[in-house]
């Protein structure tokens, strides 16, 4: 038997979060205040960051315009960064904070990171400056 696929989101009105939402198949959607309690009652949102299918260190989901940090090595140091779509590849990727750099979440099927290894501690969409300092725009 094979169960539907379920993507998750964020829903925000600007630097708010203001819900989740769960979309299971193509035709069933769910909404939350606080991604413990679903319903079908819509929540109103202007904007929508999609989860990456992982988890950090403290059972926290991660979605794309986290700030995160993480290790590459686990034995290894903290480095900060942001998690962004990369739409060329089409897969979530860690955008390195001091340099230049992308890491992506998996390559070829196998998974980079154990979420031992990842911790959100910030969004991207709070921090305008650090959004405008990297390049990037929220839509």
């Amino acid at each position: 038997m094979n169960l539907p696929e379920e993507k998750r989101f964020r829903l925000r009105r600007d630097h708010q979060v203001v819900g989740y939402m769960r979309r299971i198949g193509s035709s069933s959607y769910f909404f939350s205040k606080d991604a413990f309690w679903w319903t079908g009652r819509e929540i109103s949102y202007e904007q929508i960051d999609e989860w990456t299918g992982y988890f950090d260190k403290n059972r926290t989901p991660v979605y794309e315009w986290d700030i995160i940090k993480f290790k590459i090595d686990p034995d290894g140091e903290y480095n900060k960064g942001v998690v962004l779509w990369e739409q060329r590849m089409k897969r979530f990727v860690i955008r390195q904070l001091d340099q230049v750099q992308h890491f992506p979440f998996e390559t070829d099927g196998l998974q980079l990171f154990d979420q031992r290894q990842l911790e959100v501690f910030s969004y991207l969409f709070i921090n305008p400056d650090l959004r405008d300092e990297l390049g990037l725009s929220d839509t």
